[in-house]
C-alpha cells in the first residue's frame, strides 16, 4: 500500500507539473509581445536565452552539469550544437520577428504548427506510425491555421508576422525531433544549457557582420520593464522547460500531451489579460479547430489504451497490479 501511496503522490505532483508547464507556457507570447517594441529580436534572444542559462546553472550547479559534459560524446555534442541553432537562434529570431508583427493570440494559436512538422519529421526519421487519427487530426490543425491565417490577410503587416511564426514553428519542431532522436540519453537540463549557449554564441558571431549595437540597445531599455523581461525569462522559459520534464517524468505522455492540448487557448487567454487584446472570433474558431486536431492526434487507439491501463492501475491497485503496470505506457525520462 505504501507504493501505491506514493505512486498516487507521484501522480498528483505530476498533474500539478504538467497544469504548471500549461499555465507558463501560456504567458510566453503576451510577454515577449511585451518586450518586441523596446528590443530587437536579437538582443531579445541574446538576453533571454543567457538568462534560462543562467538560472539552469543556478539551480542545478555549475559542477553537476560540467560532470555531466565529461560523459557526453562529441556526437552529442555536435547534435546539441545543431539543436541550439535551431531552437535557441534560427527559431526564436523567427518568432520574435513574427510577434512584432502579429497580435499575441495569433502567435499562440499559429505556434501549434509545430505538430504538424514533429508528425512529418517523426514518420520519416523517427519511423513513427502515422494513423488515420493522427492524420485526420493533423488536417484539422492545418485548417485551424488556415482560418487564423486567412483572416488576417486583411492586415499585409499581422499576416505576414503570422508567416514568421508560422516558420519558427517548424524550426521549432525540426529541433524536437532531432532532440528526441539523438539526445534523449542526455540530461535535460545540461541538453537546454549547451543549446541556449551554442545558441547565444552563434547570434553574437553572426550579429558582427551587420551593423547591430547590442549595447547601445540594452543601455536605451526603459528600467520599468526589466521586471518584465526577468518574468519571461523565469517564468516563460526556465520554469515553462522545467516543469514539462519534471512533468513528463511523472505521468504518462498520453497523459501529460492531452493536457498540453489547451496550450493554444491558454494563450489566447493570457493575450487578453496582460496585453488587453481583444479576442477576435475567427481566433476562437481557430484556436477550437486546433485543439480538436491536437485531441484527435493524441486519441489514437495506443493512446486510449495507455489512459485506460493508468485508470485502472490507480483506482484498483490490488487487481492484477503487475500486469497493468506493463501495460503503461510511460515515456523514457529525458525524452
Amino acid at each position: 500500500m505504501d507504493f501505491c501511496e506514493r505512486e498516487r503522490s507521484q501522480h498528483r505532483l505530476g498533474l500539478t507539473l504538467a497544469f504548471g508547464t500549461l499555465l507558463f507556457s501560456g504567458t510566453s507570447n503576451a510577454l515577449a509581445k511585451g518586450l518586441t517594441p523596446f528590443l530587437s529580436p536579437m538582443t531579445l534572444l541574446i538576453l533571454t536565452e543567457s538568462l534560462t542559462a543562467f538560472f539552469i546553472i543556478m539551480t542545478f550547479g555549475l559542477v553537476p552539469l560540467l560532470r555531466e559534459l565529461k560523459k557526453m560524446d562529441a556526437k552529442s555534442i555536435r547534435m546539441c550544437i545543431i539543436v541550439g541553432l535551431l531552437n535557441s537562434a534560427i527559431a526564436p529570431l523567427l518568432w520574435y520577428t513574427g510577434l512584432a508583427r502579429t497580435s499575441a493570440g495569433n502567435a499562440s494559436i499559429l505556434s501549434s504548427a509545430d505538430m504538424v512538422c514533429m508528425l512529418i519529421f517523426g514518420y520519416w526519421l523517427l519511423r513513427e506510425p502515422m494513423s488515420r487519427l493522427r492524420l485526420m487530426g493533423a488536417a484539422v490543425v492545418v485548417a485551424g491555421i488556415g482560418i487564423v491565417n486567412v483572416a488576417s490577410l486583411q492586415s499585409f503587416s499581422m499576416h505576414a508576422g503570422d508567416l514568421w511564426v508560422l516558420s519558427s514553428a517548424f524550426v521549432f519542431g525540426t529541433g524536437a525531433v532531432l532532440f528526441k532522436k539523438y539526445l534523449s540519453h542526455v540530461m535535460p537540463e545540461l541538453a537546454i544549457a549547451i543549446r541556449n549557449v551554442a545558441g547565444i554564441t552563434i547570434v553574437f558571431i553572426v550579429s558582427l557582420f551587420f551593423r547591430y549595437s547590442f549595447i547601445d540597445e540594452v543601455m536605451a531599455f526603459p528600467m520599468e520593464k526589466v521586471i518584465l523581461l526577468l518574468a519571461f525569462a523565469f517564468f516563460s522559459r526556465y520554469l515553462s522547460l522545467s516543469f514539462f520534464y519534471e512533468a513528463l517524468d511523472r505521468l504518462p505522455a498520453t497523459t501529460f500531451s492531452l493536457i498540453q492540448i489547451a496550450n493554444p487557448l491558454s494563450g489566447l487567454v493570457f493575450a487578453m489579460l496582460i496585453l488587453g487584446e481583444n479576442i477576435e472570433s475567427y481566433q476562437i474558431l481557430g484556436g477550437l479547430f486546433i485543439v480538436f486536431g491536437l485531441l484527435l492526434e493524441q486519441c489514437s487507439e495506443h493512446a486510449l489504451q495507455s489512459l485506460r491501463s493508468h485508470w485502472l492501475y490507480f483506482h484498483f491497485p490490488l487487481k492484477r497490479r503487475a500486469e497493468m503496470a506493463r501495460e503503461i505506457q510511460m515515456l523514457p525520462k529525458h525524452i
